[in-house]
């Protein structure tokens, strides 16, 4: 991708999320809304914005009203940048955000599950335990090389 493409994508990306939060009016477009990518076609004609809406109840609704002022958003962007032409915007909804937080709901479900482990007594590395003294600087690893060697005397 060139380097022109991927700065059009990221400027796009952020005016239309702009237009979307400030200066949309339609009452079908109601929920959060994010746009999660934009992606342009190397002719730079045609672009596909991806978005994410929440909550999911909403999302049908608030995509049909989207779609609905797809011809009015892109002329609000067009106001916004600093170019002669704006791409078509076909949007399409991105499930990835779904996908991450059911995952993560899912990691979470599994950690409460687990019942939390009991150190070991007899591995070292379970040393956090309370009334020891591991991990805490002996009387020989807060000398200096020179000190360690006087104490030691002449040989």
């Amino acid at each position: 991708m060139s380097h022109r493409i991927a700065q059009v994508e990221a400027t796009l990306k952020k005016a239309i999320a702009e237009v979307i939060q400030r200066d949309l009016a339609d009452p079908r477009v109601d929920a959060f809304i994010s746009i999660t990518r934009v992606k342009i076609s190397p002719d730079m004609r045609d672009a596909t914005i991806f978005v994410s809406i929440m909550p999911e109840e909403k999302e049908s609704k608030n995509f049909h009203g989207l779609r609905h002022a797809t011809g009015h958003i892109r002329s609000l962007v067009l106001k916004k940048m600093a170019t002669r032409t704006v791409p078509r915007f076909r949007f399409s909804l991105d499930e990835t955000l779904k996908k991450q937080a059911a995952v993560m709901e899912a990691i979470g479900r599994g950690i409460e599950k687990t019942p939390p482990q009991q150190p070991d007594p007899n591995d070292p590395a379970d040393s956090d335990t309370p009334g020891s003294d591991a991990g805490e600087p002996t009387e020989t690893d807060t000398q200096t090389p020179g000190q360690a060697a006087a104490e030691d005397g002449p040989k």
